[in-house]
């Protein structure tokens, strides 16, 4: 093989090893920009919101929806628009607990890996997320009787219990905020003996420190377990700490008057009813008492054709 034919080959192989490179390099940069494309425009946002839908709902044993999640990068603060939870089935209130925000500040790190791992399925490794701090705004709770033994809010702290090892693991800590802030509504609603009666509290500020740093880490589900029990036992306290007197005496008037009302209408029923009795059993007499008039005036006519 002549020199030149060698140099052209040994070129070819240069421009052949040069277009892989640049083709690898270039793999690399698209893979690393959708990577931070995916992560800061579109899906890991999206991701944790499916998780805590999902997660919250499994925790509470009723159905959670949470609104956008607005979270910067930059430093992990942010927080949710709106988060609802649906009462348990037997309840009149279409919801027990509703708020109008929270904000958060997260360790980015975590919230990334876990949104990462989580694409991959039940075989991730990273499930937990470090959170620095959590504030509810404008909290609304309903506190339903549904007997004086029974209250939705008891129920969901029992299924979070019974969903959940929170209880039994590191404890929320809540700060000490002064007790006159005061941002959010508690309505207590009395369902008992048919009557219904609804009474407004004003629920403290709720503010959760500190979850998940202990240990670097707190799952989904004891992290949403925290932030629900904190919120109902809060609520449980202002209720416990309230004059329900009225609440309760107004049911009782209310059933009272229903039963009140029930037994004179029932009394003038059977009255009626006696009236009426009595006056069937009267002209029934009546005419019977004419018939036995006529019979005998029919058996003397009888007879008397006979004589």
């Amino acid at each position: 093989m002549s020199e030149e034919k060698k140099q052209t080959k040994k070129s070819r192989f240069k421009k052949f090893l040069k277009w892989i490179v640049i083709s690898v390099v270039v793999l690399i940069l698209l893979i690393a920009g959708g990577i931070y494309y995916a992560f800061n425009y579109l899906d890991w946002q999206g991701i944790v919101r499916n998780l805590v839908h999902e997660k919250g709902s499994e925790v509470v044993g009723t159905s959670v929806n949470i609104g956008k999640i607005n979270l910067s990068l930059a430093d992990g603060k942010g927080g949710v628009n709106s988060i609802s939870v649906a009462n348990p089935k037997g309840y009149s209130q279409d919801y027990i607990i509703k708020l109008g925000g929270v904000h958060v500040s997260v360790d980015v790190n975590s919230v990334k890996k876990l949104a990462e791992e989580s694409l991959k399925g039940t075989g991730s490794k990273v499930k937990t997320v470090v959170i620095n701090e959590i504030k509810v705004d404008r909290p609304e709770v309903t506190y339903e009787l549904m007997s004086l033994k029974q209250n939705n809010v008891d129920d969901i702290l029992v299924n979070i219990k019974k969903n959940t090892a929170s209880n039994a693991k590191e404890p929320a800590k809540t700060e000490d905020n002064d007790a006159t802030q005061y941002n959010g509504k508690a309505t207590v609603a009395a369902n008992l003996l048919g009557a219904s009666q609804s009474l407004s509290l004003n629920l403290p500020t709720v503010t959760i420190a500190n979850l998940g740093t202990e240990k670097q880490g707190i799952t989904i589900e004891d992290g949403i377990a925290r932030i629900f029990q904190e919120i109902l036992k809060t609520t449980t306290n202002v209720v416990a700490k309230a004059d329900l007197s009225g609440l309760l005496s107004g049911v009782g008037n209310i059933a009272g008057a229903a039963i009140d009302g029930a037994g004179k209408a029932a009394g003038a029923a059977v009255d009626g009813a006696g009236k009426a009795a009595g006056a069937a059993v009267d002209g029934a007499g009546k005419a019977a008492g004419a018939a036995v008039d006529g019979a005998k005036g029919l058996v003397n006519g009888v007879g008397g054709l006979f004589k």
